[in-house]
């Protein structure tokens, strides 16, 4: 069976290539989706389409927030044929996709009926602000800066407002400030001196910093905005190197006491286990109910476009923040 499929091949190059895909034997965790949509995710496609991570070859299959509906399946898949799925599976218009146990492996997860399907394409990126939010401690009140207001960043800012928190969102990019605002962040900050900004703002200091940019230098903000006992939320991806005398960072985390957290996404067990309550198939219900009920993504959504205009997608999301936000595939006339 042909498949399209977006591949990069060069820094800031891409283009849609096929292949067959093979739809014979399937294992009893496999099955065959035709996808409807797929939406690009700014932070982890734009370091790969521009080579901002480190080691990284072309070519490669960008991509992993797609929804579509199965075509045929394994016995084990919890899903039937005709059903519409979410799959973190690269851009392309069917794959042959398994579903794994591991936190690391592939999902194949049903989704509700009543859930849009380009509304789905956000479910990843609302898991990873999901994890990051539950890996803090939460008091009602709590005073939250939200550093870095991509589509991760306002999911994150939203789900700190939802547990009664005071938060704030920073972006030195002003269309992310002003959607950050029409989806519900009331107070955001654009100053380029992000720092003495929100200490003016705020004092006594802030009880949780988040980074959603994975930006050094911002990340050093966060340190010095927190106060003590405080904790910093590392939620976005560290990629380009940065040079600083790490002494004021290190004496600011040893002197005020300030506990730094890690959120490398999907570290959760995927199923429960004994003890904990945390884990990805419990975050997956949350977060459809969120995209149904409370948290309008497609206001996130500059346009829906054909797989084919990838390299004007990934052109615009990397030089032309000030007009692109959000971009998702269409694959259903494929």
């Amino acid at each position: 069976m042909k498949s399209d499929y977006v591949e990069l091949t060069g820094i800031g190059e891409s283009h849609l290539n096929s292949e067959e895909i093979d739809t014979k034997d399937l294992k009893d965790n496999e099955a065959v989706i035709k996808a409807e949509y797929s939406m690009i995710s700014a932070g982890t496609e734009l370091s790969r389409a521009f080579a901002l991570k480190q080691g990284f070859k072309y070519p490669v299959k960008p991509g992993y927030c797609m929804v579509g509906k199965i075509i045929s399946k394994g016995k084990d898949i919890d899903a039937n044929v005709g059903e519409r799925v979410f799959v973190n599976a690269p851009h392309a218009s069917m794959v042959r996709w398994q579903n794994g146990n591991d936190v690391q492996g592939p999902m194949i997860l049903r989704l509700p009926e009543d859930l849009d399907p380009i509304r789905a394409t956000a479910i990843n990126l609302l898991l990873v602000a999901i994890q990051g939010v539950n890996l803090t401690e939460v008091k009602l009140g709590d005073r939250v800066a939200v550093f870095g207001l991509g589509n991760i960043g306002i999911l994150t800012a939203l789900l700190y407002k939802k547990m009664g928190c005071d938060v704030v969102g920073l972006d030195i990019v002003e269309n992310r400030c002003q959607l950050a605002k029409t989806m519900g962040v009331e107070y955001v900050i654009s100053d380029k001196d992000q720092l003495q900004a929100l200490k003016e703002q705020y004092p006594e200091g802030i009880d949780i910093c988040v980074d959603v940019t994975g930006l050094a230098n911002v990340i050093v903000n966060t340190v010095a905005a927190v106060h003590s006992y405080g904790q910093v939320l590392l939620l976005g991806s560290p990629r380009q190197s940065y040079e600083t005398d790490l002494m004021p960072l290190l004496s600011n985390i040893h002197m005020k006491d300030i506990r730094v957290i890690g959120a490398f996404n999907k570290t959760v067990n995927v199923a429960p286990v004994p003890g904990s309550n945390d884990n990805m198939l419990r975050n997956f219900r949350i977060a459809c109910d969120l995209l149904k009920n409370d948290i309008d993504v497609t206001k996130m959504i500059t346009r829906i476009i054909d797989p084919k205009d990838c390299q004007q997608a990934y052109y615009d999301l990397m030089y032309n923040k000030d007009q692109t936000n959000s971009i998702v595939f269409d694959w259903n006339s494929y």
